[in-house]
């Protein structure tokens, strides 16, 4: 477990550029983003360009979430996300659809929703973290990161079951 406090230095950033790195890398057949608040926030800093092999381009620069997600899409991955029906997720969502295009991208939307976790294939992240700018940069949190291939595909059982049928 992780409990970040940025004031002091623990971030959870490097956690979820570790996690993205390794999708794009080896993308998930399924992909699943739940959280009541998410923005485009930067998961990736490829401003030193160390990760020019990775992203595939020519340039340095800030990779977003969306930018992120969307490239999975293209590689493959069947992408889910649940979020509250809350108008700070529009910009994130909107900007994601023109992104992802005719890609596999599902929306589902519960004006109860608390949980935050982004799943792969073979790990997930959880805990009280939404994907925004104040989670990663300003919040106190805590985060489990657990790469496990049996709790990865039971959580997305039950995320599947829960926002899909």
């Amino acid at each position: 477990m992780i409990r970040s406090n940025p004031r002091a230095g623990v971030r959870i950033n490097d956690v979820l550029s570790a996690a993205l790195v390794s999708e794009l890398l080896d993308p998930s057949p399924h992909l699943w983003l739940v959280s009541p608040w998410v923005s485009d926030i930067v998961v990736l800093d490829n401003r030193d360009e160390r990760l020019l092999g990775v992203l595939d381009e020519t340039h340095a620069r800030e990779i977003r979430l969306s930018e992120v997600l969307a490239r999975l899409v293209t590689a493959g991955s069947a992408l889910h996300v649940a979020v509250r029906p809350d108008d700070h997720n529009d910009q994130f969502v909107n900007g994601l659809h023109r992104l992802v295009g005719g890609g596999s991208f599902d929306l589902y939307e519960g004006p109860d929703l608390h949980e935050k976790t982004l799943c792969g294939h073979d790990w997930l992240i959880t805990g009280s973290m939404n994907f925004t700018w104040r989670g990663l940069e300003m919040n106190d949190e805590a985060v489990t990161y657990t790469v496990d291939p049996a709790a990865a595909a039971q959580a997305r059982l039950d995320l599947e079951h829960r926002w899909s049928a």
